[in-house]
């Protein structure tokens, strides 16, 4: 069975991310709002409201620190989920912009790869913004710090990868409800907002298994400079799990677009 990444052509796929910027460009103004202002509310909330009820530091850094990496993860992961979901369906059915895409030599693997790397190349913008953010506040305390975008883009693959491959198969867009919802979810036992260690073992173990802790994980470890030898196997498990789920999203749009 060939691999579908063995498909690509990457000028292609470089014309497909060229015209997403061209896009982008043309509104750049009001999509660099929330990147500014969600942080920096997050921040005052979490790391400085809860922050503040926190007398003693959490796994051995002060919460602003910890909650900081957290927010950090989040916010970049969902923005590539978004593009990948309701951005990418819209184009998909209402606008038949990958009809008309299709219709030229394009094939559906370079034009989901190109929408892949949109996508990734919007969770980096966002994850600067933030990280200056974060580093106002102080909660980005390590020199490492400007190596935290390295697992944010890598789980940013995979959350791209996997939403692009569900929109694909969703045929209905009040199907998004349900993976919002599981995402949000999911979100609360990821270690963002207070270790693992708390939960009971029946909820560890599922939530070591999301991309999204690993993400987190590796994200404070480089603001903080609180590096482990788990930090090793996490980055091997966030980038197989990238990998797995681009193929994934390149063949499901070949079956939705093209079968």
């Amino acid at each position: 069975m060939n691999l579908a990444v063995t498909r690509l052509n990457f000028r292609d796929t470089l014309a497909i991310w060229r015209r997403n910027v061209t896009v982008h460009l043309r509104v750049w103004k009001m999509n660099l709002v929330a990147p500014i202002i969600e942080p920096v509310i997050s921040v005052v909330g979490f790391g400085l409201g809860v922050g503040a009820l926190v007398a003693s530091k959490v796994s051995g850094i002060s919460y602003l620190s910890f909650v900081g990496a957290g927010l950090l993860s989040i916010t970049v992961l969902m923005r590539a989920m978004f593009e990948m979901t309701y951005a990418s369906y819209f184009k998909m059915v209402y606008q038949a912009t990958y009809d008309a895409i299709l219709a030229t030599p394009v094939d559906a693997e370079s034009l989901a790869f190109g929408e892949i790397l949109w996508a990734l190349t919007h969770a980096l913008f966002d994850t600067i913004i933030i990280l200056i953010v974060l580093v106002i506040f102080g909660a980005a305390t390590s020199p490492w710090a400007i190596l935290a975008p390295l697992p944010l883009i890598v789980g940013s693959a995979f959350m791209a990868g996997l939403s692009l491959g569900i929109t694909a198969h969703i045929r209905d867009i009040d199907a998004f409800n349900l993976v919002m919802a599981l995402f949000f979810s999911t979100m609360y036992i990821s270690g963002a907002f207070f270790p693992l260690e708390v939960l009971p073992v029946w909820v560890q173990i599922p939530a070591r298994l999301l991309p999204l802790t690993e993400s987190i994980e590796l994200t404070r470890a480089f603001l903080t400079g609180h590096f482990r030898t788990i930090h090793i196997y996490e980055s091997i498990y966030l980038v197989i799990s990238a990998l797995v789920a681009c193929e994934w999203a390149m063949r499901s749009m070949r079956k939705r677009m093209v079968a």
